[in-house]
């Protein structure tokens, strides 16, 4: 692989020439690949560079993308329901787990069984996907079951629930053991059956070795290490004694003998029972508790208490997550908030916070036939975006680094090293504060500019990076493991021709056809007007709007960029036709992915477009999935369900004044105006705009709800942003000429008609023309 001998050579001239250790990076040896990363973590890569602007500028993006879809969870939990741990309601306390269990992850991809364990185990709900509205019941008479199997087998409990685990084929890669215990145990599994040590034949229990240390204070039970080196079996030794005492009698052969307790063994198996675990690649979670905690000063518990403990300290060392509850009196109430905190936390991360995307930014090989180089421009922000909490913008500092501090509190350090000649590797580093979850997208943009380039005539090729990966984090620590996964590398061209250069107008990432293309991006910083009325002068605000309409709209507020990247002027509808005035825009936005046509495959152009709809193509501009209740009492069960309910979080849409949505109501022009000045971020009101624009017959009634949305999309202006009783509004400090749409759209078509798209041809005009 080239990049690999371009960053071997690298190294090798740091130890001939002494470079700084800190301007090098290289992926590690074992990196995977991005399809590893989606198969193993369920998250999908992609870095992208948008167009070249005219000073040879490029934005840059890394973005890591966690749906639900792609990361089926199954989750076992392990419980011990034995004395030690609580005494009475097992009911209540089960109930209550169960409850946060559904209310967690219903509807989240994630199946789930629960396991209960006294001397033997018992799964009471076999893994089962969780949907909403389904019954999560299990015969409450199995916890009756609990009372003829009095004790602890900890060996069974994990045996058992990883059988169910491990039984279904869902999320193989993605798998946990939420095991809750003490950590006593005094049964062990012999093959299939739960035996323990007896005495004149009935079972001792963990009697041997609590009387062992009641009798001889010096008395020490073996280590769990001690335990783990030694021989032991899984057979039962049989004692029998006629003294007058026949425990004690049976303790001294046990010492006598150099046997072990009842406790040493089960705790010893139970210590095996987490290498099955790890050895099947599930991750173990564990909820650990002081064995006896309340009784520990009792000299004839405390040793058990002492060896329980360090089978919990072996099964928290080899856990993805840990959890110690601090008093026994409120189990119920804190397994509440920690099984919240694991669902939520441990379970959903694909990217742990502490993790490290490492970014080596591109230039050739030395000697290279073609030669080129990106810098970045340390003038213009790093933008750290997480979708649920929107963008965070910083700049370097003196000393080369930035910071994002999150909502939460934690923050995100982004340090960068440059290059320190011109054979050197550039790159940055992002250190994450927070966690990466299921159904969360996270992006990091940048500019980079091509500071050398080849001026030969014809096209050239180059990479805005030479490697990115992120090195994931251990949950447990935050140190940095040995699992690294790339980022895909992203092309663009540029092209001499006949004396004429230059980025120009777009088309200059390539896409290869069996790859997903770039994501639409709307422009948010220029506010053309999209709306030029019709034929009969009149705006018409309560009209409703056709589906045609509402692509163009949205096809004339994508970048330039954009617009050029994705562009497309085909379509697989048979009622949009190459020589439809909408053809382009709707050829262009289906296959971005904002739009799409009808289950019968058409696309109903003349049809008027529903409020359903319009908010699903606006979200579709944000991405991002909705987890929560309805937020409208008229969508349950509606096909635009959850893209209403994200519409209405992000603050793109509203309800009726009686609360109902209304979703298969056709829309108004206005009110599809007010959503598309929101999803632009524009907010103009009535009393700052300007004399001398445009204005409309019909939008006249200044008091009017959508009056200041109707001329924010007539008008053309530039704008500053004021504060005024503590809200963000425009005031209008010019009138820019509408944009001849028509006219940019020829220009488009004339652009992105060549063979290569990404061509810059000595035809091409200036993309900002007609503004």
């Amino acid at each position: 692989m080239r990049k690999q001998k371009l960053i071997a050579g690298l190294l090798t001239a740091a130890m001939l020439f002494g470079l700084l250790p800190g301007a090098l990076a290289a992926a590690p040896d074992n990196v995977k690949s991005t399809d590893q990363a989606k198969s193993e973590l369920g998250v999908d890569l992609q870095k992208s560079a948008g167009s070249f602007n005219t000073d040879w500028e490029t934005s840059v993006k890394l973005s890591i993308s966690a749906p639900l879809s792609e990361t089926p969870v199954a989750v076992e939990f392990v419980v011990d329901t034995t004395t030690s741990l609580f005494s009475d309601g097992q009911q209540s306390l089960l109930e209550a787990w169960t409850k946060t269990i559904y209310d967690s992850m219903a509807d989240k991809n994630v199946s789930v069984g629960i396991t209960i364990f006294g001397s033997e185990a018992k799964t009471i709900f076999p893994l089962t996907e969780l949907t909403a509205g389904m019954d999560m019941d299990y015969d409450y008479a199995d916890l009756a079951w609990l009372t003829a199997h009095n004790g602890t087998n900890v060996q069974a409990g994990i045996e058992a629930g990883l059988a169910d685990l491990t039984s279904s084929s869902a999320a193989t890669d993605n798998r946990y053991l939420v095991l809750i215990t003490d950590g006593g145990s005094y049964w062990w599994m012999d093959g299939d059956t739960a035996v323990n040590n007896t005495a004149n034949g009935a079972p001792m229990g963990n009697s041997d070795a609590a009387e062992m240390a009641k009798a001889d204070p010096d008395f020490q039970l073996h280590s769990l290490k001690e335990l783990q080196e030694a021989d032991l079996t899984s057979g039962v030794t049989a004692y029998t004694s006629d003294a007058s005492e026949p425990l004690l009698d049976i303790l001294d052969q046990i010492k006598t003998n150099g046997d072990y307790t009842n406790f040493e063994k089960g705790v010893a198996f139970a210590a095996k029972a987490v290498d099955e675990v790890v050895d099947a690649d599930v991750k173990l979670i564990t909820v650990g508790y002081d064995y006896y905690k309340d009784d520990k000063d009792d000299t004839s518990l405390s040793a058990l208490t002492k060896l329980a403990g360090e089978f919990i300290e072996y099964a928290a060392d080899n856990s993805k997550y840990v959890a110690m509850p601090t008093s026994l009196e409120t189990t119920a109430n804190e397994l509440d908030g920690i099984m919240s905190n694991i669902y939520g936390g441990s379970v959903n991360v694909v990217i742990p916070a502490g993790s490290v995307i490492t970014d080596e930014i591109g230039h050739s090989a030395p000697g290279a036939s073609e030669s080129y180089n990106f810098d970045v421009v340390k003038e213009n922000a790093f933008t750290l975006y997480f979708q649920d909490e929107g963008a965070i913008s910083a700049y370097l500092d003196e000393h080369n680094h930035a910071s994002f501090r999150h909502t939460d509190g934690s923050v995100s350090e982004l340090q960068y090293y440059p290059a320190t000649n011109e054979n050197d590797t550039e790159y940055f580093t992002l250190t994450l504060g927070r966690d990466v979850v299921r159904s969360n997208r996270v992006d990091l943009s940048y500019t980079a500019v091509l500071s050398t380039r080849d001026t030969s005539e014809g096209s050239h090729v180059v990479e805005p990076n030479l490697d990115a990966w992120v090195t994931l984090a251990d949950p447990k620590d935050g140190s940095l493991t040995e699992d690294s996964y790339l980022f895909p590398d992203p092309e663009m061209t540029y092209r001499y021709h006949y004396g004429h250069e230059g980025p120009g107008g777009g088309g200059d990432v390539t896409i290869d056809d069996d790859e997903t293309p770039l994501g639409p991006s709307l422009n948010t910083s220029d506010h053309y007007a999209y709306i030029i009325g019709r034929d009969d002068g009149y705006v018409h605000p309560e009209a409703n709007i056709t589906r045609a309409e509402v692509a163009t709209i949205f096809f004339r507020m994508l970048t330039d960029d954009s617009r050029s990247q994705l562009w497309k002027s085909s379509n697989s509808y048979p009622d949009v036709e190459p020589t439809d005035w909408y053809n382009n825009a709707i050829s262009t936005l289906t296959y971005s992915g904002t739009l799409t046509g009808t289950p019968e495959g058409v696309f109903k152009p003349d049809n008027d477009i529903t409020r359903a709809e319009f908010a699903t193509i606006a979200v579709r501009f944000f991405g991002g999935e909705y987890e929560g209740e309805d937020l409208f009492p008229d969508i349950a069960g509606h096909w635009a369900n959850k893209y209403i309910n994200l519409a209405a979080t992000l603050g793109l849409v509203n309800g009726k004044g009686d609360g109902t949505f209304d979703p298969d109501a056709p829309i108004t022009r206005a009110e599809a105006m007010t959503i598309v000045n929101r999803t632009l971020g524009r907010c103009a009101d009535a009393d700052h705009l300007l004399d001398g624009m445009i204005t409309w017959p019909d939008n006249k009634d200044t008091s009017a709800w959508y009056y200041a949305d109707v001329q924010e999309a007539t008008n053309s202006h530039d704008m500053d942003i004021i504060t005024v009783d503590n809200q963000q509004i425009e005031s209008w400090t010019e009138l820019l000429p509408v944009r001849d749409w028509a006219a940019l759209e020829r220009e488009w078509s004339t652009n992105n008609s060549s063979d290569n798209p990404g061509d810059v041809l000595p035809e091409t005009v200036d993309p900002t023309a007609g503004m």
